[in-house]
């Protein structure tokens, strides 16, 4: 087989990857691990994307359910601190969409199928380290000839173990929740955050799939030492209240809750001669911002947009200048990112009555001052590109 991208990882951004190139005539091939099945289930999982993700996905096809957010509103919960962020602030029509994960991952697996090979996965890449292209064996032993072996393949990525790139990695000592509330709101495009010593709460509208129905998400970040030895669904019960009460919202458990262990990475180097890595592979963050998922896009886009000008312009695409500009364009504002969302986790985490005050007048004064809104919104939204 001969290819010129190939991408390890069939999740969203491969997936997505696929289809853009598609569509400039470049030919690629996705390695799934996993079976080639579509999920029949609504889920609980819900991802925030901002206007330019979504701009991206309608580009290539792809409609989706969602409910959009015009106003964010942030709140420090052991003070009178506030910001609200407006969609007009930013002369765009929403601030980002809510929609439903397995609504995305189906529709873009639906239409990348014909170009994925399931239930196998990249097992060593040859020629690595020569000028020669290279060689990707798969499980199967099946070979593929290819310029770019895209690594999309999540944060244990292993494309990244292959090529023996490093990475740093910080524990948050958090625990997030994630689960689905009703709820009766009359602003129902509205988002919410709270920040306390509860954790870091977030309330979001949900597609509707009845018109009946008040759905919301909740992602609610918890330190460890809250947790200690307590189910998460007794915590819910137990301290759900405390933000009902500061949002004035009456919530209903109506899902199952899940859980996961907070953690971010960052590798040194996203490329190492023709690997390059996108997304969760290359990075992560705090989901406090959502903003995970934008990154992933944002790496895409930007990978895709050097790779269909070389390929346009007849340049060999997997020259190194030209996979460096991608690193060089996505690798510092993920990494701003990335320690933007750890002062924001530090800085909300403190007991300290000082920071609690500077903090507090900190929120009011931001929301005073419109360019430096404008900033934080323009960044989040992908409005401010490189």
């Amino acid at each position: 087989m001969d290819v010129p991208v190939t991408i390890s990882g069939g999740g969203i951004i491969g997936s997505y990857i696929s289809l853009r190139l598609q569509r400039s005539n470049i030919n690629s091939i996705v390695i799934e691990k996993s079976e080639d099945t579509i999920s029949s289930s609504e889920g609980i999982r819900t991802l925030t994307l901002n206007p330019h993700s979504m701009a991206m996905l309608n580009n290539i096809g792809v409609r989706l359910e969602s409910a959009a957010i015009k106003e964010i509103i942030v709140l420090d919960g052991e003070g009178t601190g506030k910001i609200q962020f407006s969609e007009k602030e930013i002369d765009s029509e929403n601030l980002s969409y809510v929609v439903m994960f397995n609504d995305l991952r189906n529709e873009l697996l639906a239409l990348s199928k014909d170009k994925t090979i399931f239930n196998n996965e990249i097992q060593s890449i040859q020629n690595l380290n020569s000028e020669d292209d290279p060689e990707v064996i798969l499980k199967d032993d099946t070979v593929i000839k290819t310029k770019i072996v895209a690594g999309c393949d999540g944060r244990n990525s292993k494309v990244a173990s292959i090529a023996s790139l490093k990475s740093s990695y910080n524990e948050y000592m958090q625990t997030a929740l994630t689960f689905t509330v009703e709820a009766k709101q009359s602003e129902t495009k509205n988002a919410y955050q709270v920040f306390s010593e509860k954790g870091i709460f977030a309330l979001m509208p949900m597609p509707k799939k009845d018109l009946d129905q008040n759905r919301w998400t909740i992602v609610w970040s918890v330190s460890d030492s809250e947790l200690k030895n307590q189910e998460v669904s007794s915590y819910v019960e137990d301290n759900l209240c405390y933000f009902e009460s500061k949002l004035g919202i009456n919530m209903t458990v109506s899902s199952e809750i899940l859980s996961f262990r907070l953690s971010n990475h960052h590798f040194d180097e996203y490329i190492k001669g023709p690997v390059v890595l996108l997304g969760d592979a290359a990075h992560s963050i705090h989901p406090l911002a959502g903003q995970g998922i934008n990154l992933g896009f944002a790496d895409a886009d930007v990978f895709c947009e050097e790779i269909i000008q070389a390929h346009e312009k007849g340049f060999v695409i997997n020259e190194k200048s030209i996979l460096k500009r991608y690193e060089i364009r996505r690798k510092g504002m993920n990494l701003l990112m990335l320690k933007s969302m750890d002062f924001f986790v530090n800085f909300f985490n403190t007991d300290n009555l000082y920071l609690r005050l500077i903090r507090n007048w900190g929120l009011n004064t931001v929301n005073k001052t419109k360019f430096i809104k404008a900033f934080f919104i323009k960044h989040a939204s992908g409005l401010n590109k490189v």
